[in-house]
């Protein structure tokens, strides 16, 4: 059984791709997609990173506050956890790629008898983006990601544009 969710989370993915990596669809009700190799993002205001975090979230236009598995969010993401702290200031970073990612969060393990062991147990996932940034003045800054709601394999899906608009707020733009 774990064997074909496997062989299904990669079709998805490989299916997924619709004409590269570096494309996202625009929202539910298109079936559009964008390439956003060279796309620009702009950071309209400041993000602190927390001593020893490598990561500030950002969900529903807000910084750094209680994150939900139930609503896209996207991350800033910086190369290392060794600093005591670090500012991302505002700027426009060129997005250099897109990759697509799926990430488990989730395995519920169960009790396992010899006989009876099927290496079963469900998983749940993300799915979503790494945006990789051409960041010169700050070369500390990696990516931004963005993840789609926590689901089972069935109900995966990434986030589309318009839901890392809202996600992001008044933040960060992405122009395309």
């Amino acid at each position: 059984m774990r064997k074909l969710i496997v062989i299904a989370l990669i079709s998805m993915v490989l299916g997924g791709c619709q004409g590269g990596g570096s494309t996202v669809r625009e929202h539910d009700a298109a079936d559009r997609y964008r390439n956003l190799a060279g796309a620009q993002l702009y950071l309209h205001q400041a993000l602190w990173v927390q001593p020893e975090r490598a990561r500030v979230f950002i969900q529903g236009g807000e910084v750094g506050k209680a994150i939900s598995d139930y609503r896209t969010q996207c991350s800033f993401e910086v190369d290392s956890i060794a600093h005591q702290g670090m500012s991302i200031e505002p700027g426009v970073f060129t997005i250099t790629r897109v990759e697509a990612l799926m990430t488990e969060v989730v395995q519920l393990a169960r009790v396992q008898l010899a006989s009876l062991d099927d290496g079963g147990g469900a998983s749940a996932y993300f799915e979503g983006y790494h945006f990789w940034l051409d960041a010169p003045a700050q070369p500390q800054l990696r990516r931004m990601s963005c993840y789609g709601v926590f689901a089972e394999p069935g109900d995966l899906r990434p986030p589309t544009l318009a839901e890392i608009a809202e996600t992001l707020g008044a933040v960060a733009t992405l122009k395309y």
